[in-house]
């Protein structure tokens, strides 16, 4: 009997995520991750993990509709927590909940591991750095996880520092093609200031900054006041809207990785792993 017909679709998401990404890693002091949704019974077709990535950590109404119209979703991952506090009631007047609710009545599970991807040696924060890394002295997290052994290194935030200085205006452009992005936010406090070191945060990096000494902040989003604390105390600071710091790592790492050790718990090629193309940043430049 195969592995699958035993087995949950995602409790086996959530059995080989401890080799992506263990669980543990996650920022628990405020953060939610694992299994949202799960379902006792086990679909009869082959399976399909559903990659999707949302903000303001909610499970969109098109991300849902585009989930359900799939012939055989079992499982949606969502980088963010559509459950992130307490919930009182489950509605169909509540745009989340609906959505979760939908799901559910189809038999298709939740699973979301949002801070233990940011500090997983290899997730996105360490991903945001690969473009300098061969120009890098040193590359390292911002803060360090608790040790899991197989994943040393681990930490959220990432900070470079570069074997020689580098404009902004060289940084910019690096960032927008790593990131298929045309525009980016840029604060600084001289565009002619050569920078020598970068810290990083996927989404928000406000809190994660706060004492951090580099040159450059790149994140998603930081507060008004942040962005004018970092510019007097001399950082430049690159803004590139939330999730578009988080989301392109979705098709460019995580997808092939996670359907990879999800055929390879099974023994058998019976997953397909693939990312949602209605979501997107809800922010564009017009």
């Amino acid at each position: 009997m195969s592995l699958r017909a035993q087995v949950p679709p995602v409790h086996l998401v959530k059995r080989v995520w401890e080799r992506i990404a263990p669980l543990q890693l996650a920022d628990r002091s405020w953060d939610n991750v694992g299994i949202m949704m799960g379902k006792c019974c086990v679909l009869p077709d082959g399976p399909i993990a559903y990659l999707s990535q949302s903000l303001l950590y909610r499970l969109t109404t098109a991300v849902c509709n585009e989930a359900l119209a799939l012939p055989s979703c079992s499982v949606v991952v969502s980088y963010h927590p559509p459950i992130f506090r307490g919930l009182k009631s489950m509605t169909l007047s509540d745009p989340l909940q609906a959505s979760l609710l939908r799901l559910s009545a189809r038999g298709i599970s939740v699973f979301s591991p949002h801070t233990s991807l940011d500090a997983t040696p290899n997730g996105i924060n360490a991903w945001l750095v690969k473009p300098f890394l061969n120009i890098a002295a040193s590359s390292g997290p911002i803060t360090t996880s608790e040790p899991v052994e197989g994943f040393e290194g681990a930490g959220m935030g990432r900070i470079i520092q570069l074997m020689e200085r580098m404009p902004v205006s060289k940084i910019v452009q690096i960032v927008k093609e790593h990131l298929s992005l045309q525009h980016v936010q840029l604060a600084t406090p001289d565009i002619n200031k050569p920078i020598e070191s970068i810290a990083v945060c996927a989404g928000s990096g406000g809190s994660l900054f706060k004492g951090v000494k580099a040159d450059l902040l790149l994140t998603g989003e930081l507060s008004h006041h942040e962005v004018l604390a970092a510019v007097a105390a001399g950082q430049s600071v690159i803004l590139c809207n939330h999730s578009n710091t988080e989301r392109p790592y979705l098709s460019a790492v995580l997808r092939e990785w996670l359907q990879n050790e999800l055929n390879a718990e099974q023994g058998e090629q019976g997953w397909e792993v693939l990312v949602s193309k209605m979501d997107a940043d809800p922010l564009r430049t017009v």
